[in-house]
């Protein structure tokens, strides 16, 4: 009997490490599952991203939306959001009766589904638990894992700490992370196609600039963001700047790529960036594309401010706080410094080796959900 997995996307930075998982579960002869789209994937103002979705091919079982048009920029609107994706998921989750409800991350639908799994007796499977970071991020990804029954990490690292808040060892998986397999199935473009495509010549030094607010700091969110802005006019390099995600204080980030008058694109498609990625001489801000996927690609990551704050670094991560010229050293150490160039050719994967899809696949498939212990206990 075929196994059914539930899923949740709601954003571009879920979707990119749970592509991975629903191609490797399309090929099992023994899974198969229930993908629901919701928040900013159906915005036009963060470029419609359900049609990546559609594109890759995917069966979509359910579509529903969490934003409301509003000029408020809020924590509440956030948590409004969210309450609706607890009401919504409620409603998916009892009609398609999954066997087992796959979540990830730190993200508000894929916790409202932890939730509802949770309260429904359903097995519940937690991916990249365990981390930590900054922003409301932190506690979304840890109460996730407490609602949690199967934890898929990404490090050792983050199994440990799992293991410190109480999770049994015999059902945390260190398998990886995912978005890394996506990176080592992309098809490599053509440098002069994807040269003529965004208007920027990848034969030289360019750096793409992804900058999330931080929910704790919205009061300074703006301002914050404008230093980064004004680094990378003064460095004189050509740049990309792609918006960010949909979370509080992000409409004043949005104002201000607009006006900054640099390349700015509202989405670019997966293959697309881990192409231009793979090519930029840095990434700047503080995405977590930049802690896990450009370290992937040894490509040099300048990383602003505390939204990634404790997770684990690799040697090509130069962190800087908020300040215009601590950005601008950054840059030209990560452009022209060829002692560090050099050194981040070999350095050690933290995150995995892009196989983790299939070893997740192999445990959806295997585990013994009839006889789980759906009532969890903490081990102290």
């Amino acid at each position: 009997m075929t196994r059914k997995i539930f899923l949740v996307t709601e954003r571009r930075a879920d979707y990119t490490h749970l592509r991975p998982i629903i191609k490797e579960i399309s090929k099992s002869k023994k899974l198969d599952y229930f993908l629901t789209v919701t928040g900013s994937h159906l915005l036009k103002e963060h470029g419609k991203t359900i049609n990546e979705i559609k594109n890759d091919g995917f069966k979509i079982s359910a579509i529903f939306s969490i934003f409301r048009k509003t000029k408020k920029d809020s924590g509440t609107e956030m948590t409004r959001a969210f309450g609706r994706s607890v009401i919504q998921l409620s409603n998916l989750i009892e009609k398609f009766k999954p066997d087992l409800i796959l979540t990830g991350f730190d993200i508000g639908a894929n916790f409202a589904a932890a939730i509802v799994g949770a309260h429904t007796n359903i097995v519940v499977g937690h991916i990249e638990g365990g981390e930590v970071t900054g922003t409301i991020d932190e506690s979304i990804r840890h109460a996730l894992s407490k609602f949690a029954h199967l934890h898929f990490t990404s490090s050792s690292d983050a199994t440990n700490r799992l293991k410190k808040m109480g999770e049994n060892p015999k059902y945390i998986f260190t398998v990886g992370n995912p978005a890394l397999d996506g990176i080592k199935n992309i098809i490599s473009v053509n440098k002069i196609e994807l040269s003529k495509k965004y208007n920027i010549d990848l034969t030289k030094k360019f750096i793409i600039v992804l900058q999330h607010t931080v929910t704790s700091e919205i009061d300074s969110t703006g301002q914050n963001f404008l230093k980064t802005i004004q680094a990378v006019k003064e460095i004189d390099i050509p740049s990309i700047v792609i918006f960010g995600n949909n979370d509080a204080g992000s409409k004043q980030i949005s104002k201000l790529i607009k006006n900054s008058k640099i390349k700015q694109y509202i989405n670019v498609p997966y293959a697309d960036y881990i192409n231009l990625l793979k090519h930029a001489s840095a990434l700047v801000g503080n995405s977590s594309s930049g802690i896990t996927e450009a370290p992937f690609l040894h490509t040099p990551t300048i990383n602003i401010g505390t939204r990634q704050a404790g997770r684990l670094r690799s040697k090509s991560i130069i962190d800087v706080k908020y300040n215009k010229n601590e950005i601008k050293n950054a840059i030209v150490k990560a452009t022209e410094n060829k002692r560090f160039l050099k050194k981040i050719e070999t350095q050690k994967q933290l995150y995995g080796d892009g196989n983790t899809s299939k070893r997740i696949i192999k445990i959806l498939e295997s585990i013994d959900l009839k006889n789980f212990p759906i009532q969890k206990q903490i081990t102290y």
